[in-house]
């Protein structure tokens, strides 16, 4: 293997070991030298090379930083665009449910007490964001990604990090309500929701884990699909 590749390869792995996300910096170009044991060339080569293919840019007098590759062909992910139809979400959340609902369980096997403690976090987090406009979307998926890392997997954090705004998808897709009754009760019931998820992985209970996910998500796909009928049968 070209030596430019192999300093390439060992980027990619670096920037997956690390944890790091698109917006993180690299370390400067010196420590990848030493690191990887190449020239300075070798090193600006392989940057040079992953900038043209969209997974680093460079910022003037400010160093490397990871990016976002770019879309496939066609302009869609491989998961799914950013949501602007209902039909998208449904489809999205049946996709998830295939992921999700093993994570749970996985959780339930794995957990430590700092994820649960985490959950824990974004289940208060949750709270806290009952009655304002942001539908404690920020606290649904913090919820969800604390889950992912309990599973000791990372390509599960990975997939909810990757998401982004399409893992909670109601503030984007701007979902309204009749009035605040409406809108708590919404919420209420993924609260409760959360709470039997978070109860199962807590006792280790890897199967009523992956029940609990399953209805939630489920759950999901049929508020989404009320939602739109509701807007639908609008005037």
């Amino acid at each position: 293997m070209h030596l430019t590749d192999r300093v390439k390869l060992d980027l990619l792995r670096l920037i997956e070991t690390s944890g790091l996300n698109p917006g993180d910096k690299l370390p400067t170009a010196d420590r990848l030298c030493e690191q990887f044991s190449v020239s300075r060339t070798v090193v600006r080569e392989a940057i040079a090379s992953l900038k043209a293919e969209g997974r680093l840019r460079s910022l003037r007098g400010s160093g490397v930083y990871v990016s976002r590759p770019p879309l496939p062909a066609g302009g869609l992910s491989m998961l799914m665009a950013a949501p602007e139809e209902i039909g998208d979400v449904l489809d999205f959340l049946e996709f998830r449910i295939s992921v999700e609902v093993e994570a749970a369980g996985l959780a339930a096997e794995r957990r430590t007490e700092t994820n649960l403690l985490r959950m824990e976090q974004a289940m208060s987090q949750f709270n806290r964001h009952l009655s304002d406009n942001t539908l404690a979307t920020d606290a649904d998926r913090a919820f969800h990604r604390a889950i992912a890392d309990a599973t000791n997997n990372k390509r599960f954090r990975l997939f909810v990090d990757e998401m982004g705004e399409r893992l909670i998808p109601r503030r984007a897709l701007g979902a309204s309500f009749p009035d605040d009754r409406s809108k708590s009760e919404f919420l209420d019931v993924i609260r409760t929701e959360h709470q039997r998820i978070f109860d199962a992985i807590s006792e280790r209970k890897p199967d009523e884990a992956r029940v609990a996910m399953r209805q939630h998500l489920e759950g999901g796909r049929r508020r989404y699909r009320e939602w739109s009928l509701a807007q639908d049968g609008q005037p």
